[in-house]
């Protein structure tokens, strides 16, 4: 089970209930205070949950979840974060933080009807919260973990045996750790609570193992992390010269960022000359082995969780996003891949089963070379390859689709060369359903 830490306060609203509107207003005006923090808070911003009901997000670091701020009609802050695996230093940065909120906010939080694991809201205890927090660590490590820290769904298809969020680990490590709790202090990237070298080196380097595509960045959010991570490397290299941090994997970054300055400048960190040469001098050769001992699992494939248990693999430096009809898409320069799931039932109200939907999805096939067949047991597809016109021009596209008992699914997959036959029919054949 993961650490949570849940607090909950309480406004004096008078006599009258709270509307949507001043909630809203309430949260809006929260987020400019997160937002005014510091280096410490990355991004603040007012959302809407599942039921339709403004929720703060706010993203201290990329090990963990936003933190959610709730503002109820009745007056009753509710704070949820999560602060595994991100470490004890978070936990404790986070309770100095939340306090500071409830003082600027002018309201308490309230003891019975708040929760901490680790006891130290309450006591302020260091030691005792990251011994709370290396039992955790060992308990996920007994139980023979292929990950620690990471999202259930992360798809990272990186070769070894434990990936965590700052790199890969061996079995012998998870049970050390397992049988030794004290030996697993350097698997949390925010150990003690001071915003110093260590934390922001700790969280760009989970950046780049989890979160870098290895590439100029596609989306303004893509530049926005990349400018964040070069920020971080370069204040953790200011507060400690001395320190090691990924010189290799940072030239890399800002080559990145050099490109994107030559084509649609997502990015607005400077080109610093000095600095790449600082670089080259500490970087040493690279590996002759592409993608071995270098950080970031994003250089190898990446299974995407979709709609209704789908999933496809792409590669790991693909930009993804979903839009408001549900129609998730991947890409890269040269590359793309599209997909949709569609709910379908007979006309006489039935669920049809996979063979029936498949049938019903071939006949909207276009004209193409047939390549192989998906046949996974409860999936079964077909597609065709060939080229179309896009915006003036011919590109290469396959065409998918596929059945499941009661659903469809279309994929489609485009690049500009036809070198990229093998990978389009490669990534077809990889969709899935769970």
């Amino acid at each position: 089970m993961p650490i949570v830490l849940s607090l909950t306060g309480r406004l004096d609203p008078g006599d009258q209930r709270l509307t949507r509107a001043q909630t809203r207003d309430w949260l809006a005006r929260a987020a400019v205070w997160f937002e005014g923090v510091g280096d410490a808070v990355l991004d603040a911003r007012l959302r809407r949950d599942a039921d339709d009901r403004p929720v703060l997000l706010v993203d201290l670091h990329p090990a963990s979840p936003a933190v959610e701020v709730r503002l109820g009609s009745s007056g009753r802050v509710r704070v949820t974060a999560v602060t595994s695996p991100t470490g004890p230093g978070y936990h404790q940065y986070l309770c100095g933080l939340l306090g500071q909120l409830a003082e600027d906010f002018g309201f308490d939080w309230l003891g019975d009807e708040s929760s901490d694991p680790t006891g130290y809201f309450r006591c302020g205890d260091r030691s005792r919260v990251e011994q709370y927090f290396l039992r955790w660590l060992a308990g996920a490590c007994a139980k023979s973990p292929r990950s620690v820290g990471l999202p259930a769904g992360h798809g990272f298809t990186y070769p070894a045996e434990v990936l965590t969020p700052l790199g890969p680990r061996t079995a012998a490590w998870a049970a050390t750790v397992a049988a030794e709790p004290h030996r697993g202090g350097d698997f949390f990237p925010w150990w003690g609570p001071e915003l110093d070298a260590a934390f922001y080196r700790g969280r760009a380097l989970c950046r780049l193992w989890c979160d870098f595509p290895w590439r100029p960045p596609l989306t303004d959010a893509e530049g926005e992390m990349t400018d964040q991570i070069a920020n971080d490397l370069a204040t953790a290299f200011k507060l400690d010269p001395g320190s090691e941090l990924p010189w290799a994997e940072w030239l890399e970054l800002l080559w990145a960022i050099e490109d994107d300055a030559r084509g649609e400048r997502f990015c607005v960190t400077p080109t610093d000359t000095v600095l790449s040469v600082e670089l080259w001098k500490r970087a040493g050769p690279a590996p002759t082995v592409p993608g071995s001992e270098r950080i970031g699992y994003r250089r190898y494939p990446v299974r995407v969780t979709l709609d209704g248990g789908w999933s496809v693999q792409v590669p790991g430096g693909f930009a993804t996003e979903w839009d408001e009809e549900r129609n998730w898409t991947g890409w890269d320069r040269t590359r793309t891949v599209w997909f949709r799931r569609v709910g379908f039932t007979k006309p006489d109200g039935t669920t049809p089963t996979t063979a029936e939907a498949v049938e019903v999805a071939r006949a909207t096939l276009p004209e193409g070379e047939a390549v192989p067949s998906l046949d996974t047991g409860s999936v079964r597809g077909a597609a065709v390859f060939g080229p179309v016109e896009e915006d003036g021009r011919t590109v290469w596209r396959l065409s998918g689709v596929a059945g499941a008992a009661g659903e469809l699914a279309v994929c489609n997959v485009y690049c500009e060369s036809l070198s990229d036959r093998d990978w389009a029919v490669e990534t077809w054949l990889s969709l899935r359903r769970e």
